[in-house]
């Protein structure tokens, strides 16, 4: 029975690595809409660029994909909390991860090569980020876990982990794993 999973396993990893970066996305939305994630298409492509311009190098494509044809919260996947990406919202995360204010992790994360995109779903502080040193096609780098305490403490940045080897593998792994952990959880306005 092992041996038929592994095969299978297998057959499904080579059938995500020939889809395009459309389809790789358009299939991991489906999966995160039928997860109760409320993400939306949108034409984000005005809002992408601006992003990237304060950013040292563009993003992976498969991310500048997902991030310029739809709008999303917050939401767990495959244990990151992924950042917000709403055109209106206050809380978008990956703009407050692009301007390296003074205090901010992104202070030493930008310069250093990384930015970041999310946090672990545990509710660790620790960044997960886009390696943007790397160069790979399409710039499908490696995400990483920088370690929290040592950019606020030590004043360096310190990489505990790599956790995919692109975020295009990353996609990839949720949508093979119909076990994968996808979480979403409304935010309500107590005015």
């Amino acid at each position: 029975m092992f041996g038929s999973l592994k095969l299978m396993l297998r057959y499904v990893a080579l059938q995500l690595n020939r889809m395009n970066t459309d389809e790789l996305i358009t299939s991991f939305v489906t999966k995160l809409r039928a997860a109760g994630v409320p993400i939306r298409a949108d034409d984000n492509s005005g809002m992408l660029d601006e992003l990237e311009q304060q950013l040292p190098k563009r993003l992976p494509q498969s991310m500048e994909y997902l991030l310029s044809h739809y709008s999303f919260p917050s939401f767990d996947v495959d244990g990151i909390s992924l950042f917000a990406w709403m055109p209106d919202s206050e809380s978008n995360g990956f703009f407050g991860a692009a301007l390296a204010k003074k205090g901010t992790l992104s202070e030493l994360l930008l310069p250093a090569g990384y930015v970041q995109i999310g946090r672990p779903a545990t509710g660790d502080f620790d960044a997960i980020c886009v390696d943007l040193n790397g160069k790979a096609q399409n710039r499908e780098n490696r995400i990483v876990r920088a370690d929290h305490e040592q950019i606020l403490c030590n004043w360096r940045v310190k990489i505990t982990c790599e956790l995919w080897p692109s975020f295009r593998r990353l996609v990839a792994s949720v949508l093979a794993n119909e076990n994968v952990s996808i979480y979403y959880e409304e935010e309500f306005d107590n005015h």
